[in-house]
């Protein structure tokens, strides 16, 4: 019984880390390249188009990084380690702590700063530029700094992880639910400030054209939002139930943590995410002066 056990963990590892993260990857890659090729095509100011494209270059190199280091792992765990007495599934665990593991910790840690950090900075520009509600902006900056301790704990106890492997992977479970509470909250922020704006503008306008504009960003906001909770969600519930996929799953949810910026600067490239028109939209109309203009840097 105990021997299908560990085959069964084997295989599940197996699979995770090289056709799941392989199809993931592919997926980055694929929407990286879409990146490039809108950013080139783009209207958009050469100043965010340039701070785009060095965005994405760098979450596409540290995703990079993170996916070497996770093939290495599985060379060295059922390649070279087969046929030992250790099972290749707990072997490749035990690979974390070395140089190659703790590097692509390192490389999820900022990538994840950086995913958070676009949706913190979008955030920012948005409450800046509306009076009512800039009280609300030490809120998420407050839960980011708190991701970043959690995140840096983490660190430090996967370098620490032949110690304790249930220290590693409590730190790693705080940490996805601080950083799940911060996509969350913002995006509830986000969505919240955009539904009270766009009520506002309504009433002296009398037109609902506008509405399609603002939907597309709450859309947009939402879905980003969503695809790195639904993978948080997952790993929690697995370790809720002591089951063995949360570690192999670590690595999908990495990559789940770079689509969703991935997905998000190509709305905004896109002009998806905001368009001239809606400035237009807002400018030819009378506001009253209780009510804030839309801030067009939000695109």
């Amino acid at each position: 019984m105990s021997t299908a056990k560990s085959s069964s963990h084997d295989g599940i590892s197996l699979l995770s880390l090289t056709l799941f993260t392989g199809i993931g990857y592919g997926t980055i890659l694929t929407i990286y390249i879409q990146c490039l090729f809108s950013l080139v095509h783009s209207p958009m100011r050469q100043a965010p188009r340039l701070f785009f494209l060095g965005y994405t270059s760098a979450m596409f190199i540290l995703e990079t990084l993170y996916a070497a280091a996770n093939s290495r792992r599985v060379w060295i765990a059922f390649v070279i380690n087969w046929g030992s007495s250790t099972r290749p599934a707990s072997y490749e665990i035990s690979l974390w702590d070395d140089w190659a593991g703790i590097a692509a910790m390192a490389c999820y840690i900022i990538s994840n700063w950086l995913a958070d950090a676009l949706m913190l900075g979008r955030c920012t520009i948005l409450f800046r530029n509306m009076k009512n509600t800039r009280w609300l902006i030490p809120i998420p900056y407050t839960i980011f700094l708190v991701v970043i301790a959690t995140s840096i704990n983490l660190f430090v106890n996967t370098t620490e992880m032949p110690k304790s492997m249930e220290a590693m992977s409590k730190a790693y479970c705080i940490f996805v639910v601080v950083d799940l509470s911060f996509n969350i909250i913002t995006a509830s922020l986000i969505i919240a400030c955009i539904m009270i704006h766009r009520a506002k503008l309504r009433k002296p306008i009398r037109t609902h054209d506008h509405g399609r504009e603002y939907l597309n960003i709450i859309a947009m906001t939402t879905e980003s939002c969503m695809i790195s909770a639904i993978s948080s969600i997952v790993y929690l519930v697995l370790y809720a139930t002591d089951n063995f996929v949360q570690y192999p799953f670590m690595a999908i949810q990495n990559q789940m943590q770079v689509i969703a910026p991935f997905i998000l600067i190509l709305r905004i490239v896109q002009g998806k995410a905001w368009t001239r028109r809606t400035d237009v939209d807002i400018t030819d109309h009378l506001l009253p002066s209780d009510i804030e203009d839309f801030p067009s840097s939000f695109r």
